[in-house]
This record gives C-alpha cells, structure tokens and sequence, in this order.
C-alpha cells in the first residue's frame, strides 16, 4: 500500500515537529513557574487547587518566558491548517479581522434606561445625540466562513430600532460606514476592531453636521478634509485581534494619524493623570507610538490620547463654538473627541466603564452642558457597559462659590499650593465656582484642587487657567457616603 504525502501535509508536519520541540523548550525556560507552587503543595504550605491556580496564573502572566513568541508560532500554525478562528479571534472572508457574538443580546434594558437619561436632559433643556458606531462586518454581504454567525450588528440594528421607538435622537453611522466590504476595507483597521483614522475623521464630519443642526449657528471651521494632512507609517503595528493571534496569523499593519494644518492652541487634562497645553499634536498625540514598535505589546491605537481615562478635559479658547459639550462613549470615542476639540472651546469626556464617582445625570446637573452626546458600538451595547445612566432625583447641590479669588503663585521645584479647611457633609453636593486666578509671572498655565479628608484625596480636578479666566472656573462634585464631616 503506498502513501501519498501533498507538500502542504509535509510542511504541517515540520511545523507540528518544530512547534513540538518549541513547547518542550519553553517548558524546560518556564519551569520554575511550575516547580515553586509544586514544592509548596508538595511541603504542606499549600492547597492543591491554589497550586493550580497559581500555576494558571503564572502562565497568564508576563513571567512566562516566550510567550509572544509562542503565540506568534502557534497562530501561524493555525493559519497553515486553515483555521478560520484561533483564540476568540474570528478571520473574515476578506482577510480581515474581527470577533464576533454567538448569542443575541436583548437591548431593551439599555433602550429603556438611556430614553429616561434623554428625557432627563430633555426637561433641562440640553440637547441629547445618540451614535451609533459601526460594527466591522458589513452589513450587506456575508463576511464569515459557512457555519459561522455574529449577532453583533443584529444587536446594533435592534438598539438603534428601540430607542427610535422611544424618540431617542439618533445618528447611525452604520449606514455610511459598515454596509458592504468597500466601506469596512476604507475605515476599519484590518487587525483591529477600532475605525481608522479615516474612519474616525468622517464620524467626527458627521456628528458636526448633526451638531449643527440642533445649533443652527454652529460653525463647521474644520470639517474639510483639506485642511488636514494625513500621516502613514507602513507596517507598524498589530490590533487588539492581531496581538491575540500574532502576526505569522493576521501580518501587521500600517498605523495612520490626522493631523491639522492649520494652527492650534488647546489643552487637555485629565484629573489625577496628565496634563498638555500646546497645539493639537502637544495636546492629543501621543509620540510613544508613533516613534515606537513593539507589534505584541503595544496598542497604538492609543496614539491619540495615549489611553483611556474615566474623565477627560478638552479646552480650547481659539475655537468658534462657545459651547460645552459633553461626550459619553467608549474607545472608538478616542480620535473622535481630538478633532471635535478643535470645534468647541469645551468638552469633557466621560467614560462609564472608568468613571464611578457619579452617574452620568448627576454629573450634568453639577456640571451643566450645552450638548451631550453619546457614541459606542454594537460591541459595547451588547456588554452591559452603557446601561445606567441615573435619573438626577436625588441630587441636592448644598454649596457653592467656595472662594471668589486665588492666587497662584510662581512656578518653583515644589508644588505650590494652599489649604483651606472647609466643612463638607457626606453624600452631600457642592459646585465650586472661582471668578479667576491671578497668575503670576512664571506660573504654571493648570492648576489642580483635591478634596482631604484627614490625608485621604476624596476627589480632584484641574483646570486650564487661560480658560478659566475667560470663561470662569467651575467644579461640581459629590461627597462620597460615610467618609466624615471634615
């Protein structure tokens, strides 16, 4: 009986054997993560499932000797079998990739929820806009291998149905952005499940549009295209899908960045994190990934930015727009909200997943806006992150203008700063409102006010103090329960 070996069954096996003798290697690296919690179990000192646990742990961990490496070889294996998905990572007809939902996920709760945050602000009077992101597969054609489903668009499609049914205002962007495989190839990464940057300017064009139309006297400055100069760094980096499946399965890609040319004058703060003043590229643009490569580790999606925070400031005294936006979204959120500051002189970025101190209703009634406007994708409708927004009943604002003037002083080595022993009740509400602060030559251009309670920071902000002296300081913010009278 003879067999009959093709070349690609030769080449699975070579790479079967080699990927055979890596894992024996990388077992024989790794073996202290397995021999320390065994001595530990084996003495007595420990339990045989903490033993596996811990070993579990460790291989999850960045102790792990060669796991990049590792998952590089074993996605390019899957990729010579032919497999179509390897480690919850989903490869679509096109080449691209995505992930994808098997189970459809009922979005009433969040329809319900958000329609009484709408009318919440519909009673005060400010303006509400709901995006809807698209998804990466194409709506209009078959992106996944035979057999395979995703619910994802179908529950985007159900969410923005239920809160059109509400009278919920809605921008769908699906309808631009994600009907067929043209549309998804122009402004989606193909290793990520992010919009590009392509993709990220036509959404902030549109939300303006929509903007303008709730504003009649809005001014679109920037919306042109020709005013931008788009930057592209050829293959540069993996995705959020690529680093879970290596480049031997996915190829890295190009990293792209808009940037304007015209000139700009902004800053960004975020409390308790990092502060920039300068142009646009100073304020929004993070460097690190755009000098720097590392394929498995690095999200370079975060060049704007340079991550996400649970409360973002935007200020901007150059810009035409006097308004005070709020923005509530998720990561696609990112680049959207750097070109949108080039637009409006205010507009502070809420993150739910991130941000706990109030609901969302609360911050606007301590924090009032012009506009709020929320964006996420199917993805992130379907997890539950955006699904309680509070209603504002029980809010009760007790104090406010604490202190009419301050006085920074000059910029030195050590911080500068004055404490002023205030009485704030629990679960109480204040607003602090200053009518400016004198600025001294050689003063920093921000400055930050922390709440104490015997040596514990309760809470915190920053402010751009250019922008304040113009257009006042104001800080809303809730006592935390049981944590003092002081």
């Amino acid at each position: 009986m003879r067999f009959r070996i093709t070349w690609k069954q030769m080449v699975q096996v070579v790479a079967c054997v080699i990927l055979c003798l890596i894992v024996c290697g990388m077992a024989f690296a790794n073996r202290t993560l397995v021999m320390e919690p065994a001595i530990e179990f084996l003495f007595g000192r420990s339990s045989f499932e903490k033993m596996t646990d811990i070993i579990q742990r460790n291989y999850l961990s960045d102790r792990l000797r060669w796991k990049d490496e590792l998952l590089s070889l074993n996605g390019g294996y899957a990729r010579l079998q032919g497999r179509t998905r390897y480690n919850e990572v989903q490869l679509m007809t096109n080449g691209m990739l995505t992930s994808i939902i098997d189970d459809m996920t009922d979005t009433t709760k969040f329809a319900d929820n958000l329609s009484r945050f709408y009318h919440f602000l519909e009673r005060k009077g400010i303006p509400f806009l709901f995006v809807m992101a698209p998804y990466k597969g194409p709506m209009e054609e078959s992106y996944l291998p035979e057999g395979v489903t995703d619910m994802t668009n179908a529950i985007g499609e159900q969410a923005v149905l239920k809160l059109i049914e509400r009278n919920v205002p809605v921008l769908d962007l699906r309808k631009d952005m994600s009907q067929n495989y043209g549309q998804i190839e122009k402004y989606f990464y193909r290793t990520d499940h992010h919009w590009n940057a392509e993709g990220a300017f036509f959404a902030y064009q549109r939300i303006m549009e929509a903007v303008q139309e709730r504003f009649p006297g809005t001014k679109m400055s920037y919306t042109d295209s020709a005013l931008w100069e788009k930057y592209v760094i050829p293959n540069w980096w993996l995705g959020s899908h690529g680093r879970r499946v290596g480049p031997l399965f996915a190829g890295v890609e190009d990293l792209d960045y808009i940037l304007p040319a015209f000139e700009t004058e902004m800053s960004r703060y975020s409390p308790g994190s990092y502060a920039y003043k300068g142009d646009f590229r100073r304020a929004n643009i993070r460097e690190w990934y755009i000098e720097n490569s590392n394929y498995m580790r690095m999200d370079s999606y975060f060049r704007y930015l340079g991550g996400g925070y649970s409360l973002t400031y935007h200020r901007n005294q150059r810009a035409e727009n006097r308004k005070r936006i709020l923005l509530i979204g998720d990561s696609f959120e990112h680049p959207v909200e750097c070109f949108l500051s080039t637009e409006f002189t205010s507009i502070d970025v809420l993150n739910p997943r991130e941000y706990g101190k109030m609901s969302e209703a609360d911050y606007v009634t301590l924090n009032p806006p012009d506009m709020v406007i929320m964006l996420n994708y199917p993805g992130t409708v379907a997890n539950g992150y955006f699904s309680d927004f509070g209603e504002g009943k029980n809010l009760e604002i007790v104090g406010e203008t604490l202190w009419d003037e301050i006085a920074v002083s000059a910029a030195s080595e050590d911080m500068d700063y004055e404490v002023l022993p205030i009485h704030l009740e629990s679960g109480k509400s204040y607003q602090l409102n200053l009518e400016g602060i004198q600025i001294e030559e050689g003063a920093p251009e921000g400055a930050s006010v922390l709440l104490y309670d015997g040596g514990k920071v309760l809470d915190l902000t920053i402010f751009d103090i250019e922008y304040g002296n113009e257009s006042g300081f104001h800080w809303g913010f809730q006592i935390p329960e049981e944590q003092g009278d002081e």
